[in-house]
């Protein structure tokens, strides 16, 4: 019965990559798109293109690259002798290829969509890009020498293999990551964070990613499922001394009955991801109202401060035209006053260029029109981001009414009683004052 044991591990071995497959492939459909400006603290999916302004340079093909990895194998070739089954000697020849060098490197970047930019850290990410480089050649091939090790291994038939993959400035990325609070700046970005479950870049757009690991799904589960039919064959063919295309014969029921514990199992698992997968949909929706809450917030409190911060340093400029003008007039009217008031014009301009030199010390980049160009682009960016965190929650709703409406996901949510959140303009108002009124 030991032997039994090794196609039942193996077979549960793969149900669990099935369900780490599924589960990865779901998180992806579940997770709303944002852009740029609106990514927000957690896990986000974000698309656009890659960024580099000093890119690092390949060691293979010498390009430019924000991560890439090498690898150099050679072939080798040997034949040895051993006894068979018969005590006659014979002969085999056993080949392949070993690595014999190999690297990697990356640094940080930027991605790029119609927002804005926004840092990337892909050092603990699984990055799939695609290869740049697949080459094999001889010793006549100057790569072959020039990058590759100058000795060789043993019973080496001087066959080299190099290949590289690289991710390069301009390409587009899909990432699916978790965001945090940049050290330098109020900013966010994408970094690997050790209590988020995924961090994936890849080049290949989301919908093709989905269907890769549908069809990878499938074959995990095809092949777990071939190997639990195994379990009873070895085990009866151990025991017995039967040949194993004779237990499928002689012993149907004990094959059914192996078919019949796979599906249940596979059955519990996948119950177990329809649920916890319509649990994170709810939270995230949950979050995503937090968001909206979070940025009405940041306009109830940041663009009543600014406002009056614009009105003060226009009233300083207000001040500062009203004595120009004032010192302006003077200078004027001097010429038709009487002599006998020269001095007390004097006396007057000096506490007027007095006046005005103390204001321009104190504030010597005075500009309204540039004030107000920083709080109109302030207060835009500010209504783009609660427009943002707003789009993110209807997206995050349309995903959960998605999950409660297709099937099988529509059973769970019956049986558990899972219920779909309301549009935002049925919400209830957060509880906080009144939009700011901007009035300058």
């Amino acid at each position: 019965m030991a032997f039994a044991l090794i196609p039942l591990l193996i077979s549960l071995a793969l149900l669990f990559w099935w369900r780490a497959v599924i589960l990865f492939k779901r998180t992806v459909e579940d997770v709303p798109t944002s852009k740029v400006k609106g990514v927000f603290y957690g896990l986000n999916e974000v698309k656009g293109s890659v960024k580099s302004d000093s890119p690092l340079q390949t060691y293979l093909t010498e390009g430019p690259s924000v991560w890439y990895e090498w690898s150099i194998s050679e072939h080798w070739e040997k034949t040895e002798t051993y006894k068979g089954s018969d005590g006659k000697t014979r002969t085999r020849t056993k080949s392949g290829w070993r690595k014999v060098d190999s690297g990697a490197s990356c640094q940080s970047f930027f991605l790029m969509d119609d927002t804005g930019v926004l840092l990337i850290e892909p050092r603990g990410a699984n990055v799939e890009v695609p290869t740049t480089m697949s080459h094999s050649c001889s010793p006549s091939d100057p790569l072959y020498y020039g990058k590759g090790p100058v000795g060789a291994i043993a019973h080496s038939t001087y066959r080299r293999r190099f290949s590289e993959r690289s991710l390069t400035p301009g390409d587009d990325i899909y990432i699916l990551g978790p965001a945090k609070l940049r050290e330098d700046v109020a900013q966010p970005m994408i970094a690997k964070s050790k209590d988020a479950r995924y961090y994936f870049i890849s080049t290949k757009s989301e919908s093709q990613i989905i269907r890769s690991k549908s069809i990878l799904a499938f074959f995990f589960l095809l092949f777990s499922f071939l190997v639990a039919l195994a379990v009873p064959v070895v085990a009866i063919s151990v025991e017995t001394g039967i040949e194993p295309q004779e237990v499928f014969v002689q012993y149907p029921e004990w094959e059914f009955c192996a078919a019949s514990i796979f599906f249940a199992v596979a059955g519990l698992f996948y119950l177990s991801l329809l649920y916890n997968g319509l649990i994170r949909v709810c939270n995230r929706l949950t979050h995503a109202l937090s968001l909206i809450e979070i940025q009405l917030t940041r306009r109830h409190d940041l663009i009543p401060r600014l406002m009056e911060c614009v009105k003060g340093i226009s009233e300083y400029e207000r001040e500062v035209q009203e004595l120009v003008a004032s010192t302006r007039s003077s200078a004027v009217g001097r010429k038709e006053r009487a002599s006998g008031e020269i001095g007390e014009e004097i006396s007057q301009g000096i506490g007027l260029v007095g006046g005005l030199f103390a204001l321009t010390e104190s504030y010597p980049n005075l500009g309204a029109d540039q004030n107000y160009r920083s709080f109109m682009k302030e207060l835009v960016d500010t209504e783009d981001r609660i427009a943002l965190a707003r789009a993110f929650y209807n997206d995050s709703l349309l995903a959960l009414q998605d999950r409660l409406l297709t099937f099988p996901d529509v059973l769970i949510a019956k049986w558990f009683r899972f219920k779909a959140g309301r549009k935002l303009d049925l919400l209830p108002e957060p509880e906080m004052p009144q939009d700011p009124k901007v009035s300058l």
